[in-house]
């Protein structure tokens, strides 16, 4: 006589339980995503070539929308042509979850 609602409350089980397994694919890609833009954002940072000190006047010139090109900031003498480092390790962002 109740099997009908047994069903029913097996279903809604079922889907609980794979709203919780998304719930957790998703906030793990999301990680994935925030760490593999901080990589990025390092690695565009470091070839730039800029001291602590201009990165953060540029960073300040961007905010109130009167940057140009970071080189312009620099005297010439203090300028140095980013290397592109080939050997540099990079992290592996494969899928975790395959692991």
């Amino acid at each position: 006589m109740y099997e009908n609602l047994d069903k029913l409350r097996a279903e809604v089980k079922r889907c609980k339980k794979k709203i919780e397994d998304d719930k957790a694919r998703l906030k793990m890609a999301e990680d994935k995503l925030l760490r593999a833009e901080h990589s990025q954002i390092i690695a565009d940072v470091k070839a730039v070539n800029l001291s602590p000190e201009q990165l953060a006047e540029f960073l300040k010139l961007v905010t109130a929308g009167q940057a140009g090109k970071p080189e312009l900031m620099l005297d010439s003498d203090d300028y140095e042509e980013p290397e592109e480092d080939k050997d540099e390790e990079t992290e592996d962002f494969t899928d975790e979850e395959n692991e």
